[in-house]
C-alpha cells in the first residue's frame, strides 16, 4: 500500500498533538515557552515546503547553469509567490520582487513577448484612476506605491508562459501546502489552547480574547510596537501568530484560494480524494477557530458550488439532488436571516462605518476625498453624525470595511464603475473561456470586498492579483500562441 501525503500529514498531526498534550501533563505547555513552539512551528512550514517542492522537482530536469535561460527560475520563483501568500507581508514584497526580476530576465534571454489578456487591460485602468486619484490630495500628485502589484504582476505574465502540466504541479505545491499551513494552526493553536485552559464551544461559537503573558513584541512584525504583558488577544493571535500574519479575513481568503485550487485538481485527477476531503475539513475547522465569518461563510459557499459544479459535469440528476438538498438549507438560512445578519453582517462598527460613507457619498456623488485620503473626511463626517449613528465610532477611522463603499469615497461614482468594470471583465473573461478557478476566485474577491478592502492594503492587492495572474496563466497555456512576439536584441 502507497503512503500518500493525507496518511503522512494526519499521522505527524497526531503524533505532534500527543507530545504537546504529554508536554502540558507534565507542566512545560506555558505562555514563557510559547516562542519556541511558534519557531518550531515556522520550521514545521519550511521544511515541508522544502521536502514537498523537492518531491516534485527531483523528477525533472532544470538546468541550473542556465537558471534564468530556461523556465526554471520562473517556476520557482511562482512557487515561492504563492506560498508566501501565507506569511507576513515582508516575504511577500521578497517574493513579488524575485517573480518579476526572474520573468524581466527571462525575457532579456528569450525576447519572446506574450500580449497581455484583454482582463489585465481593466486591472491596469483600475490602477490608473488610483494614481489619477492622487490629484489635490494633501499629498500631492504622484504614483501610489500600493498600486505597484496591479501592474507589474500581470506584465510579469507577458514575458513568459508555462505548460498547463507545470502549472499544475506547481498549483499541487501550493495545495499541499495550503493543508500544512492548516495542520500546523492546528497544533499551534492545540498548544495555545491548553496553557490557556479555555473552553472549545465558546471558541468556536463567537468572538472571543484571552488573556496572555507571552514574551513577545505582538505587532512587532507589522508595526514595531511592543505590547507590555500581560495582554488581552483575539482568538485568532493564538491560531495564525506563528506565521506572523494575523488577519483572520485575508487568510480565510488565502485558505479559500488553496481549496478553489484544491477542487481543480482533484477535476483534473491530480490529487486523490482523501486529500481533498482533509483539506475541506481542515479549511472549516480553521476557519471557526479564527472565528472569521466570511471564512465561514466563504468555505461553506465555495465548497457547495464547487460540488454541485463538478457533480453537474457527472451526473446531473445527482448534482439536482444535491442542489434541492442546498436550497432546503438555504431557505432555512433565509427564514431566520435576522439571526443570520446579525452573525455574519451585523457588525455594529462596520454598520456605523456604513452609514458615515453612505452619508458622504449623497454629498461628494461625482467625486470624493481622492485617493488614499477616506480617513480625514470620514472622521469629519462621523462628527457631524455622532447622534444618528447605529453605534458610536470613534477615531481614527482608516477606511471603510466595503470595498464598493471605499472607492466611491475616494473617487465618487467613477470608483463604483471601474471597480465594477474589473470585476465583469474577469467575470465575461472566466465565462468565456469557462475557467472554474477564475469564477471561484471572482466569487471570493466580492465575498471578501462586501466586508473589507482589499485594495486598500498592499497585502490586500497583492494577494488578490497573485491568485488573478495564476489562475489566468493556467486558461492561458492552453491557447494557441501564434500571437507572440519575438523582439531581436
Amino acid at each position: 500500500m502507497t503512503i500518500r501525503f493525507p496518511h503522512i500529514v494526519l499521522f505527524f498531526a497526531i503524533l505532534l498533538g500527543g507530545i504537546i498534550y504529554a508536554l502540558h501533563l507534565q507542566g512545560l505547555v506555558t505562555a514563557a515557552n510559547e516562542v519556541y513552539a511558534r519557531f518550531l512551528a515556522l520550521g514545521v512550514f519550511v521544511a515541508s515546503f522544502l521536502l514537498i517542492a523537492w518531491q516534485k522537482a527531483k523528477n525533472h530536469r532544470f538546468s541550473w547553469g542556465d537558471f534564468y535561460k530556461n523556465e526554471t527560475s520562473i517556476i520557482v520563483s511562482l512557487t515561492l509567490l504563492l506560498v508566501t501568500s501565507f506569511l507576513a507581508r515582508e516575504m511577500g514584497y521578497y517574493a513579488v520582487t524575485f517573480f518579476v526580476v526572474a520573468a524581466l530576465v527571462h525575457f532579456l534571454y528569450t525576447h519572446k513577448f506574450y500580449p497581455p489578456p484583454k482582463v489585465f487591460y481593466f486591472v491596469f485602468l483600475y490602477a490608473l484612476l488610483m494614481f489619477l486619484g492622487t490629484i489635490g490630495t494633501p499629498k500631492g500628485f504622484g504614483f501610489p506605491d500600493r498600486t505597484l502589484s496591479f501592474y507589474v504582476l500581470p506584465l510579469s505574465l507577458c514575458f513568459f508562459r508555462l505548460s498547463k502540466e507545470t502549472l499544475l504541479k506547481i498549483g499541487e505545491v501550493f495545495f499541499k501546502m495550503t493543508i500544512v499551513f492548516l495542520t500546523v494552526c492546528v497544533l499551534y493553536w492545540w498548544y495555545n489552547f491548553l496553557h490557556l485552559d479555555a473552553d472549545f464551544l465558546p471558541w468556536i461559537s463567537g468572538k472571543t480574547g484571552y488573556i496572555t503573558e507571552m514574551p513577545r513584541s505582538i505587532m512587532g512584525s507589522q508595526s514595531g510596537e511592543s505590547v507590555s504583558n500581560p495582554v488581552h488577544l483575539p482568538a485568532y493571535f493564538f491560531i495564525s501568530l506563528w506565521s506572523y500574519y494575523n488577519h483572520p479575513s485575508f487568510i480565510a481568503f488565502v485558505l479559500l484560494c488553496g481549496l478553489i485550487v484544491g477542487f481543480y485538481l482533484y477535476s483534473q485527477k491530480c490529487i486523490a480524494t482523501l486529500e481533498l476531503a482533509l483539506c475541506i475539513a481542515l479549511c472549516f475547522f480553521v476557519v471557526f477557530l479564527l472565528q472569521s465569518r466570511v471564512g465561514i461563510v466563504s468555505v461553506s459557499l465555495i465548497t457547495a458550488i464547487s460540488i454541485l459544479y463538478f457533480l453537474f459535469k457527472k451526473s446531473r440528476r445527482l448534482a439536482l439532488l444535491v442542489g434541492l438538498f442546498l436550497i432546503v438549507i438555504g431557505a432555512f438560512f433565509y427564514s431566520h436571516r435576522d439571526k443570520v445578519e446579525f452573525i455574519f453582517i451585523g457588525d455594529p462598527i462596520r454598520t456605523s462605518y456604513s452609514q458615515i460613507a453612505v452619508s458622504y457619498i449623497k454629498e461628494n456623488f461625482w467625486w470624493g476625498s481622492g485617493y488614499n485620503n477616506q480617513q480625514q473626511v470620514l472622521e469629519q463626517q462621523a462628527e457631524k453624525m455622532i447622534e444618528t449613528l447605529a453605534y458610536p465610532v470613534y477615531p481614527p477611522i482608516y477606511f471603510v470595511h466595503n470595498q464598493f463603499l471605499d472607492d466611491m469615497v475616494q473617487y465618487g461614482i467613477w470608483g463604483l464603475i471601474a471597480l465594477l468594470l474589473v470585476l465583469g471583465a474577469i467575470a465575461c473573461y472566466a465565462i468565456k473561456n469557462r475557467s472554474y478557478l477564475l469564477l471561484m476566485l471572482l466569487c471570493s474577491t466580492v465575498i471578501l470586498m462586501w466586508i473589507d478592502a482589499p485594495f486598500y492594503k498592499q497585502i490586500g492587492i497583492m494577494r488578490c492579483i497573485t491568485f488573478l495572474v495564476f489562475f489566468v496563466a493556467i486558461v492561458e497555456s492552453t491557447k494557441d500562441k501564434s500571437k507572440i512576439v519575438n523582439i531581436e536584441s
